[in-house]
């Protein structure tokens, strides 16, 4: 009987030459199970030139030198076997790969960040940063931050007092890790509503106005949500007014309208210690402030966290 040939089985990634003899094998390149190397620097220079569009402002945001970042790119461009920028005199032009891996990229560095952030053990906030607008220390706030101080004896908690505008800026810049601020839209489109509350057109009981003057108006300088409110509106209905007190001091503003110079957009509580309500009739409704929580990035491991989750739970 005939015995059976069998053929020969070749480890993975390998075949046997057209022209060899049985024992002679051949390695194949098998680009299916290649695995790039890319290093978390390439990305990061790769998205600041990107978002700069040019190599010596990337390399001064990075404190960095030309030489290196150009350095990264050439090596992910040969690990890609893909041209990512095309040069044109200082300018650094996205191709179409580019494109595609500034995508990849943003994902890849939300996704590190994100660890980065996890993993930041608790111990190291020494300190919490809040902004609070000045008509947002409520008892509730300050019970909350006193609970947070008796839990966190070794942390302190650093305060800024600014405008809306001004305090959520800084938490976007990452300046501040978190703000209480004053948003009058309907629909906050950022940050957490703690609670909300009318407001009410106020001045000093010896205010007294009368014929078809102006309004006496006491506001803090732009930006102020309430004094653009207020300005918008009454420039709406055609109403005129005139601005007699702009001081960024709060003491000074509280001075000015109890006095009875002019009138203000206030919470109640403001009201209570300032003046009376405004009845006129030229004057538009006042609107529903909220007061909302705006935050920045930290790991839920962190003091800051502690606190945010604090002021979620406390209630109007």
């Amino acid at each position: 009987m005939a015995a059976s040939l069998k053929a020969p089985c070749w480890p993975i990634g390998y075949r046997q030459p057209a022209q060899a003899g049985a024992g002679s094998m051949q390695r194949v390149e098998d680009n299916s199970m290649r695995r790039f190397n890319i290093s978390t620097t390439m990305v990061r220079s790769f998205l600041e030139i990107a978002n700069q569009g040019n190599v010596t402002r990337a390399a001064s945001r990075l404190n960095s030198t030309q030489s290196t970042l150009s350095h990264q790119i050439q090596k992910l461009e040969t690990e890609l076997d893909a041209r990512l920028f095309d040069r044109k005199n200082n300018a650094m032009e996205k191709t179409p790969d580019g494109d595609y891996f500034h995508l990849q990229a943003n994902k890849i560095v939300q996704i590190l960040d994100e660890i980065d952030l996890y993993f930041r053990p608790r111990r190291a906030s020494k300190s919490v940063s809040i902004g609070i607008v000045n008509d947002c220390f409520k008892p509730g706030i300050i019970s909350t931050i006193n609970a947070f101080n008796r839990a966190f004896p070794d942390v302190t908690v650093e305060f800024k007092t600014e405008s809306s505008a001004k305090l959520a800026k800084r938490v976007r810049d990452g300046e501040i890790e978190m703000a209480i601020v004053r948003d009058l839209s309907e629909t906050p489109q950022a940050g957490e509503i703690l609670w909300s509350e009318p407001l009410i057109w106020a001045g000093g009981p010896a205010y007294k106005h009368g014929g078809d003057g102006p309004l006496p108006l006491v506001f803090f300088p732009d930006p102020c949500v309430y004094r653009r409110y207020a300005l918008d509106t009454l420039e709406a209905h055609d109403v005129p007014y005139k601005i007699v007190s702009d001081s960024g001091s709060w003491t000074l503003f509280e001075r000015a309208l109890r006095s009875g110079i002019g009138i203000s957009l206030v919470t109640s509580d403001v009201c209570k210690v300032c003046g009376v309500d405004i009845v006129d009739p030229r004057l538009p409704p006042a609107p529903v402030a909220h007061a909302v929580l705006l935050t920045g990035k930290f790991s839920n491991k962190t003091a800051a966290h502690d606190l945010v989750e604090r002021l979620k739970g406390m209630g109007a």
